[in-house]
């Protein structure tokens, strides 16, 4: 749904749950050693508090995205909510380890069908020329949300317990849930289009299939090496955790700044018709030289700058991935931004286990961290030289078109003269031939000119045939060129 004015007050409240969910992302951290005390298991068992829900979230997301597509935007970003918000409920009352994974596992569900549903939202109903805004402030509440989770998560487990946490998140998602509900604007779900196919239709889209990989390998480097930082900084300049707390603050800042400067950029770019793509493979090539220096400085400072601008770039590759795919099919919208998530998170699996089998901070650790992100912006590049993707109403036009010249296609033409007959062919072309503009542009604009080429032993005459076209009020028209009447008469005349 294209709109004139962004609704930036609704967009505040789908923010907000965003800050919500990337708090509730990193806030487990400090609350993990208090769990596993709490119900007298190691700190490794209560781990799967957090890997519960990452898993639920991206195994489960193409499928909800999917689904969502077929329901309004609110009905599933509001029950989506629910569902995130009586997890939230239930891992405050959880009376053991097990139910407490659960949870959270219930948690990740709820995620999977609010979050994809909640971009597809922000790309339908922004302005189009404030689309790359609208969704990179929903990257940088997000990061906003990760950045603080830590201290919050911590500040109300020294002050409240570890449960607390839980229960002040979920109370107010369970409000937004309810308003989402009654007041969110939100059209009806289009009727299912013959080109949705099944769950990994989004991959026969050569575009988006490039898209989900350059996504995958761009999180394995950034993230995936990101994993590590700590224990690099630890090692090489002795840094405690007091000093990698700040850093982790700079480095959620250098994300939200580089969502943010995204957006007026995406847009600025997108009014000049430049390519979609081009920024991704900007910022994956910004994360290539950050993870490059990052990992090989010996110098504190420069090592930490450098860790800023990969984050910077790496939040700048999100922002604009996000906005590049909730548009390149706005019928599977949310389908395709659940795979993307789920692409992420692959990727930040597949760089941490790649990347753990190495030194860190070695030669082949920078190597390995650096080549991700190198191959990531390769596979944007790629992107741009298949040309930005057809918007939807030329798609419906050349389905239309099809339609048309698969029931009025006409025969050759057949110009016939006493016992001989001239043969000739027929070529359809999308648009006016150079030779016959004038005369087309003086009758009529249709989407589709059929030329009949006479093959005549002079040279060759033009015959313009318009063809009926669906729901079009005029009838099919012959009009021949001067020159091309002139031809034929004389030919006649010879025979």
């Amino acid at each position: 749904m294209v709109q004139g004015r962004t609704p930036w007050g609704t967009f505040g409240v789908l923010y907000l749950v965003f800050f919500l969910m990337g708090a509730e992302m990193n806030l487990v951290a400090p609350l993990l050693p208090d769990i596993a005390r709490s119900f007298g298991a190691s700190t490794g068992a209560a781990g799967n508090v957090v890997t519960a829900y990452v898993l639920c979230y991206a195994v489960t997301g193409p499928l909800f995205g999917r689904l969502s597509d077929r329901l309004a935007r609110r009905n599933a970003i509001a029950v989506g909510m629910a569902v995130f918000a009586v997890a939230d409920v239930l891992s405050y009352v959880a009376p053991s380890l097990a139910l407490l994974v659960a949870a959270r596992a219930l948690s990740g569900l709820g995620a999977a069908l609010g979050a994809p549903s909640i971009w597809a939202y922000l790309a339908e109903y922004a302005a189009p020329a404030q689309r790359g805004r609208a969704v990179s402030l929903g990257a940088a509440a997000y990061a906003g949300g990760q950045v603080l989770g830590v201290p919050l998560g911590a500040f109300l487990a020294n002050g409240l317990g570890w449960r607390a946490p839980y229960l002040l998140i979920g109370v107010p998602m369970l409000v937004v849930a309810a308003v989402t509900a009654l007041r969110l604007p939100s059209a009806d779900p289009s009727a299912p289009g013959p080109d949705r196919g099944g769950l990994f239709a989004p991959w026969r889209n050569r575009r988006i299939a490039l898209a989900f990989t350059s996504s995958l390998l761009l999180q394995a480097g950034r993230l995936g090496a990101y994993t590590y930082v700590g224990v690099l900084l630890s090692q090489r300049f002795g840094y405690g955790l007091t000093a990698l707390g700040l850093i982790g603050l700079v480095v959620g800042v250098g994300s939200m700044t580089g969502s943010v400067a995204t957006g007026a950029l995406v847009d600025r770019l997108a009014r000049r018709g430049v390519h979609p793509a081009w920024v991704p493979a900007g910022a994956a090539l910004v994360v290539a030289a950050g993870v490059a220096v990052a990992t090989t400085a010996t110098v504190p400072a420069v090592a930490i700058a450098a860790i800023a601008v990969w984050c910077a770039g790496g939040g700048a590759f999100f922002s604009a991935q996000q906005t590049y795919l909730s548009s390149v099919d706005p019928d599977n919208r949310a389908a395709v931004l659940g795979w993307n998530n789920a692409c992420t998170n692959a990727g930040i699996a597949a760089g941490t286990s790649v990347l753990g089998a190495v030194a860190v901070g070695g030669p082949l650790f920078a190597a390995a961290a650096t080549g991700f992100a190198v191959a990531a912006a390769l596979l944007c590049f790629a992107s741009v030289r298949l040309g930005a993707a057809p918007s939807r109403a030329q798609r419906t036009r050349d389905a239309a078109v099809t339609a048309s010249t698969a029931t009025t296609r006409s025969p050759s033409a057949v110009i016939a003269a006493g016992t001989k007959t001239v043969r000739t062919t027929t070529m359809s072309i999308s648009r006016p031939m150079p030779m016959v503009e004038p005369i087309c542009s003086r009758l009529i604009t249709l989407p589709l000119i059929s030329a009949n080429i006479v093959m005549a032993k002079t040279s060759p005459a033009v015959v313009i045939t318009l063809p009926v076209v669906p729901n079009a009020r005029s009838t099919p028209r012959t009009v021949e060129s001067p020159a091309a009447s002139s031809r034929i008469r004389s030919a006649n005349s010879m025979l």
